[in-house]
């Protein structure tokens, strides 16, 4: 196992699992400076490390999984809150976002804000019965980049995430899942990450390169990027942007490994190479 602390972020690796713990337990694990630059550094070692092939991302404490930005920390830096966030949001949550490995939210208490879109830059969240989410900043006259991007991606409906987006109401968990946001429930924090190991586990089943591939495929077609080259159609546009990652899938030493598995009736040996 391989333990690292990246300013208030824990990183562990056991048994091809990354373990992400945000640890700012006295404000309810905010946004804050450190918290950003841990996980920046932590989702850097997830891309990087080839030996890494899912990460499970949470909050230390079980009050809160992220409770957004830390305005306290803004506030004593004297900088403009909103600016603050724009730009602190660049850092964590956009690295989780470039990670073409499955990334697994466990929440545990509030995600807030912030911490909202942090756990929808994820690509599953598991989460407590009692935690909450909710996107507050309205309620202070506040309007983040990146919110629309990651609440309206299209795995919530649309009226559901202005809801959230502009009432600055929370919802249970129970909500967020009835609405797709949540992919799964349980009832407390041991069977939360439980449930995410197991969940972490199956993916490590399917060959790593082949699961980046699809993902990275799902990403680039729900949010394209622009401009889309002229005289060349819109599924072509996001196979040729794709087409390096599914060359190196079908050019790899686990295009062979999967098909001979089979044909030997055992577990394949995955290589990612």
């Amino acid at each position: 196992m391989v333990s690292k602390t990246f300013e208030l972020v824990s990183y562990e690796k056991n048994n091809r699992i990354a373990w992400i713990t945000i640890n700012n337990e006295e404000r309810m694990n905010a946004l804050s400076t450190g918290v950003q630059n841990g996980l920046y550094d932590s989702f850097d070692e997830v891309i990087n490390d080839d030996d890494v092939l899912v990460a499970i991302l949470t909050g230390a404490g079980g009050r809160a999984f992220c409770a957004g930005a830390d305005l306290k920390e803004m506030t004593e830096r004297d900088q403009t809150i909103g600016q603050g966030a724009a730009q602190d949001a660049k850092s964590g949550l956009s690295h989780a976002t470039e990670c073409k490995k499955p990334i697994i939210a466990a929440i545990d208490g509030f995600a807030l804000a912030g911490g909202m879109q942090l756990s929808a830059r994820c690509d599953f969240r598991i989460a407590t019965e009692k935690s909450r989410f909710g996107m507050p900043e309205p309620l202070r006259s506040l309007t983040p980049i990146n919110t629309m991007d990651t609440l309206e991606m299209g795995f919530v409906p649309l009226g559901e995430a202005l809801w959230i987006i502009l009432s600055g109401a929370h919802i249970t968990a129970q909500r967020a899942h009835e609405i797709g946001f949540v992919q799964w429930l349980a009832p407390d924090r041991d069977a939360m990450m439980a449930e995410a190991e197991e969940r972490a586990e199956t993916l490590k089943l399917c060959a790593p390169l082949a699961v980046q591939a699809l993902k990275n495929g799902v990403h680039l077609n729900m949010n394209p990027p622009a401009p889309q080259p002229e005289g060349i159609s819109y599924l072509d546009h996001l196979r040729s942007l794709n087409a390096p990652l599914q060359e190196k899938v079908a050019n790899s030493e686990d295009r062979m490994e999967g098909p001979k598995a089979f044909a030997e009736k055992r577990a394949p040996n995955w290589q990612g190479r």
